[in-house]
């Protein structure tokens, strides 16, 4: 049962160390669920929880501390890899089968609010606490999440999954320049090191490129700008609503403006017109486990931030593009030519390197 939009009054953001850090986070990685979000604050005063909890979850691990067992890290980051990368191979066999990525998107979209709503009603410790009318509040989250979700489907649409991490492999750049820009945080030299290693991984993978036509290009380097304001803006709302209330409302206006998108500009009109009932049997099926998949892929990113360190969840990044890669040659038959296995491996060891420099530079100043 929905309450009060007004409620949202107790979910602050988080302001001071706490911010600096999550800024350094979110310059690795897209927009993901935060479990604090979330939380319950029964204390009377929110603000002094919420650096409680910081200050424990930033501090040095001590062996007496009550840390996740090892088995739990290993599910939850073994989890998240998994059905990243079963969502990306669905989709691209998805849109293999039928070009038509706004459907999709749309149908996609309707599955995850049908979701999260069955899961509202039939928990027992969790409730919906915005109701659709806050659209007025969350326009920006919403506009900014569908530019970069739409973008990095057109893009997967145009180019071999193996080809993938190398067109958007911007992302890390554009991600410190927007940082930057807005919100004013500095880069030292040593972690922009890591940063040149991924721009020369993206230079070398296009410049070789001859086999992706260069609109798939262009998407991949218009992707990352998109992912990399997607990051930097959606963090502020995800410390002031809940996190499935966020994923509810973004993933039922996306349903309603994807499915107008496809109508309008005739994609829908195309897809009835071209395909056959093998096709869309076969569209379906597919689409039906992304759909399940991306859902899942939502619990497990939760799970793995809640338990994980950002240097953790970066190191499962690059595990992930690897391994994507090769699930591509693997299951999709693409061909893997030299300059993209050069560019994986520039891009994903310079966010690895760029992760590490940024972490160690984070302990340094708590230990001062």
């Amino acid at each position: 049962m929905s309450t009060s939009p007004s409620h949202k009054g107790s979910y602050r953001p988080l302001g001071g160390q706490y911010s600096e850090e999550k800024n350094d986070f979110s310059t690795s990685t897209t927009s993901l669920p935060d479990s604090s979000s979330t939380c319950t604050i029964q204390s009377s005063s929110p603000k002094e929880e919420f650096k409680v909890i910081d200050s424990e979850s930033q501090a040095p691990s001590s062996p007496s501390s009550n840390s996740p067992s090892r088995l739990k890290i290993f599910f939850a980051i073994s989890s998240q890899i998994f059905f990243a990368i079963l969502v990306t191979i669905l989709n691209k066999q998805a849109l293999n089968v039928v070009r038509a990525p706004l459907f999709m998107l749309s149908l996609q979209m309707a599955f995850t609010a049908m979701m999260v709503k069955s899961y509202w009603r039939f928990s027992s410790n969790a409730s919906q606490t915005l109701d659709l009318s806050s659209v007025k509040q969350l326009k920006k989250f919403i506009f900014v999440k569908i530019l970069g979700i739409v973008c990095k489907t057109y893009c997967l649409s145009f180019v071999p999954v193996s080809f993938y991490q190398i067109s958007r492999g911007l992302l890390l750049p554009f991600t410190i320049l927007l940082s930057y820009l807005l919100l004013h945080q500095k880069t030292h030299a040593f972690p922009l090191v890591g940063c040149f290693f991924v721009m020369l991984g993206f230079v070398f993978g296009v410049q070789f490129e001859q086999h992706v036509p260069a609109i798939g290009i262009v998407l991949g380097i218009w992707s990352s700008l998109t992912t990399a304001i997607e990051s930097v803006a959606v963090k502020h709302y995800v410390h002031e609503f809940p996190t499935f209330d966020l994923i509810y409302i973004f993933a039922t206006y996306m349903s309603g403006f994807c499915f107008f998108l496809s109508v309008f500009s005739l994609e829908l009109y195309s897809v009835v017109q071209t395909v056959n009932g093998a096709q869309v049997a076969k569209f379906s099926l597919i689409l039906l486990a992304s759909s399940c998949s991306n859902f899942y892929l939502n619990i497990a990113t939760f799970t793995q931030i809640k338990v994980t360190s950002p240097v953790s969840y970066m190191i499962s990044v690059a595990t992930r593009g690897v391994l994507q890669t090769l699930f591509a040659v693997a299951f999709l038959r693409e061909t893997l030519y030299m300059n993209r296995i050069y560019g994986v491996v520039l891009i994903l060891g310079g966010t690895t390197l760029y992760t590490l420099a940024k972490e160690r530079e984070r302990r340094l100043a708590n230990y001062i």
